[in-house]
């Protein structure tokens, strides 16, 4: 037997701004909502991760020791920086090499995430 990854669910200030941004990057819907909580999936199935948003009074301090990666599907790497970059995502800077091959963003509370090279 083992467990199954069935939800990450993440600190912010704002849960609504949260998740409608990260709907936008993973094509995903608002599944659930209430006040400082947003649950958010897929549209079309129930067998994967949930990403819920927690309303926290305090503001992030540091790095994040876990962070969220994507990988483009259906464009390459730069054109999906730009997407994410348009939808509300900053460049960030953690400390990696120059000449890794995955781009560091940050969504709009600065929580880092990585858009990782190649297409699915």
């Amino acid at each position: 037997m083992a467990s199954v990854l069935s939800e990450i669910s993440i600190d912010c200030a704002n849960p609504m701004l949260l998740a409608r941004f990260w709907c936008e990057v993973l094509d995903y819907e608002v599944r659930e909502e209430e006040v400082g909580l947003v649950s958010i999936g897929p549209q079309s199935s129930d067998a994967t991760v949930i990403l819920t948003f927690a309303q926290v009074p305090e503001p992030k301090a540091n790095k994040n020791r876990l962070h969220l990666d994507v990988r483009p599907h259906g464009t390459d790497q730069q054109q999906e920086v730009d997407r994410l970059l348009s939808l509300g995502a900053s460049y960030t800077d953690v400390g990696q090499d120059e000449d890794v091959s995955w781009i560091v963003l940050a969504d709009p509370e600065g929580n880092e995430f990585c858009v990782l090279a190649g297409v699915i």
